[in-house]
């Protein structure tokens, strides 16, 4: 899952597109209300990866990532944006998190880790 989600956050930085506003994961009640939202609007396109639904919207220029059934921290919800702030690109993450605290925490440190290797391939 790794190498896709840092393949398609690099492709979104690249991005020209005009961005248009997206609602952001707190925006949903529930981790499944915001995946059948994702599936249901158009243009987006859909992976699954290491079991783990992957939803790329370049219209917002967001990387949605829904952790399978089995992991800890099902059902969840983290969206990722890549955003302009000044001359920098930068990485917004909002995550919707159902499961107990520990197991959102651990999900949010892992995606912490995701973020920085993609901070460090940006500035390349």
């Amino acid at each position: 899952m790794r190498g896709i989600v840092l393949a398609v956050l690099l492709v979104l930085a690249g991005a020209t597109s005009a961005i248009s506003a997206a609602p952001d994961a707190a925006s949903y009640p529930t981790a499944a209300a915001a995946l059948a939202s994702l599936r249901a609007k158009p243009g987006v396109k859909t992976s699954i990866q290491s079991g783990w639904t992957l939803i790329e919207d370049a219209a917002t220029l967001s990387l949605w990532s829904f952790p399978p059934t089995g992991h800890p921290a099902y059902p969840a919800a983290v969206q990722r944006r890549v955003v302009q702030e000044g001359s920098e690109l930068v990485i917004r993450m909002n995550v919707l998190c159902e499961a107990s605290k520990a197991a959102c925490d651990a999900l949010v440190a892992d995606f912490e880790v995701l973020n920085g290797r993609v901070r460090k391939e940006m500035q390349r």
